[in-house]
């Protein structure tokens, strides 16, 4: 197991959503779920529990085995009423940053094609400017 990595999950038993990281930030200790498979360390993202650690079994059959432990003591009623909208308002604006991303790079695109427009404009009147010299030169040339 590499134990340096952390990836956001959700069970399929319960829904609620958890991040699990391979290393915690106590001693390592072996932890071993009844089924045999490692227990890991993992982050709720409920309301009831934000960024609070637990253990479970690395296999998340549904927590079949009744494997789960709580590392962080409970949360004070304030943070579990903050945190929340925090997480709200930290994900309404990382949307909308990716909303802007989204419109700057249409703008861009937009922008080239004026640019390739105006160039369009800019090398016909040179190639007019052109022919229109070329044309009074041989007429001067012929009287």
């Amino acid at each position: 197991m590499n134990r340096s990595s952390s990836n956001q999950s959700q069970s399929r038993s319960t829904g609620h959503s958890y991040t699990n990281y391979g290393d915690s930030d106590e001693p390592e200790v072996v932890r071993i779920c009844k089924c045999g498979h490692d227990l890991v360390v993992r982050t709720s993202w409920t309301n009831s529990n934000p960024g609070r650690r637990f253990r479970s079994c690395s296999a998340d059959a549904g927590n079949q085995y009744g494997v789960f432990e709580w590392i962080d003591p409970p949360m004070c009623p304030r943070s579990i009423e903050v945190i929340p909208e925090l997480l709200k308002r930290l994900n309404s604006q990382e949307k909308q940053l990716k909303d802007y991303g989204q419109k700057l790079r249409g703008l861009e695109a937009s922008l080239d094609d004026i640019m390739l427009y105006r160039l369009g404009g800019i090398v016909g009147c040179v190639i007019i400017l052109v022919l229109l010299i070329l044309y009074i030169r041989a007429t001067i040339l012929c009287m």
